[in-house]
């Protein structure tokens, strides 16, 4: 198992190339989408904080763990689904 500070560290990432995406998009297409685009970024950033606050809070029994850190993982995926509504 990783640790949990390098956790952490990788949903930071992940999180910051998501929302640089979104920019991205509104630097190429600024007529497009503008509340959507806005909206997706406050819900990268709400996920964020939320996966953040349930790793350092982490598994309510030590015989969760596994599926705890599994979805994790999962919520990580959903974050990159939520660049699709966008487009």
């Amino acid at each position: 198992m990783a640790s949990k500070r390098g956790l952490k560290k990788d949903i930071n990432f992940l999180t910051q190339e998501l929302i640089e995406e979104c920019f991205t998009y509104l630097y190429f297409h600024p007529e497009d989408r503008k509340e959507k685009v806005k909206e997706t970024i406050w819900a990268l950033v709400h996920s964020r904080n939320e996966l953040i606050v349930r790793i350092n809070r982490g598994p309510s029994d030590a015989t969760q763990t596994r599926s705890f850190y599994r979805e994790i993982g999962e919520d990580m995926l959903r974050m990159v689904e939520l660049l699709d509504k966008i487009a």
